[in-house]
């Protein structure tokens, strides 16, 4: 593919308020960049605080238009890298009915360090239910990305390069590298390959002329139906210009491609 008090509380025991207030206080200090593990498949997953960014750039396409602020009023989780093959083989342990992505056999694509390749919207889905956890929002992908500065590419607004990035391959005979390899191309967040590597599936349906004419300040999760679903975060084969953050692609449910894989989210 070339591509979301009554007073009566002061009757409440002192003991329950103890066991409450220091979880409460947890909660209150996490800051971007803190990490914590999923249980179900061994993914790291790194905590992108509430706040607000710029969305869309003015130098891309027109499907990038117009710039708008958008509000995150709630944290959330983003895994740290893409879903590896290796993660992916414990989802087919579990579920056997599964169907195995299209390029599970391959040699070029099937190192367990590498991210999953050849999923469907479908197939992502029923990953992250397995997992306990969602796709993200396109609002949730890019902020995660680019942060509250406005930059142009996870790490800053240097071009890319070898040591930041896995892109501009030959098709033919390129590959996604192993995940988290380059963590000179770090998001604000902490994420990893999320310019480049593998273009990552998110929940929302895409519609350009939505985007353009109705963009929600809080919180977006784009419109309720449409042909196609957002993909963001460029690719092994795709050039520099592709790996932007705020560059904006789409693919059918169904496309199963060797520049295609996820990137889960969860709720803070």
């Amino acid at each position: 593919m070339r591509l979301s008090c009554p007073r009566t509380l002061l009757l409440v025991p002192v003991t329950l308020l103890a066991l409450s207030a220091p979880s409460l206080r947890v909660e209150a200090q996490l800051k971007t960049g803190a990490e914590k593990k999923n249980a179900k498949d061994g993914a790291a997953m790194v905590y992108v605080a509430p706040g607000e960014f710029t969305m869309g750039a003015d130098d891309g396409y027109e499907n990038e238009k117009p710039v708008h602020k958008v509000k995150m009023t709630q944290g959330y989780w983003i895994y740290k890298t893409e879903v590896t093959n290796g993660m992916y083989g414990k989802f087919l342990a579990a579920n056997p009915k599964a169907p195995k992505p299209k390029y599970w056999t391959d040699p070029r694509f099937k190192a367990p360090d590498q991210p999953v390749v050849g999923v469907s919207w479908a197939d992502a889905d029923a990953y992250c239910k397995w997992a306990g956890v969602r796709l993200p929002t396109e609002a949730e992908w890019e902020y995660a990305a680019r942060g509250a500065d406005a930059r142009k590419f996870p790490w800053g607004n240097e071009a890319p390069d070898a040591a930041r990035t896995t892109s501009a391959q030959d098709e033919a005979t390129g590959k996604p590298a192993p995940v988290g390899k380059q963590p000179t191309g770090a998001s604000p967040c902490g994420a990893l390959d999320m310019a480049g590597n593998v273009w990552e599936w998110c929940a929302d349906w895409y519609d350009r002329a939505a985007y353009a004419a109705t963009p929600a300040a809080d919180n977006p999760t784009g419109p309720k139906e449409g042909m196609e679903r957002v993909i963001r975060g460029g690719s092994w084969f795709q050039p520099p210009f592709y790996l932007r953050a705020t560059y904006r692609n789409r693919a059918t449910s169904d496309t199963r491609t060797s520049e295609l894989g996820l990137r889960p989210a969860a709720n803070g």
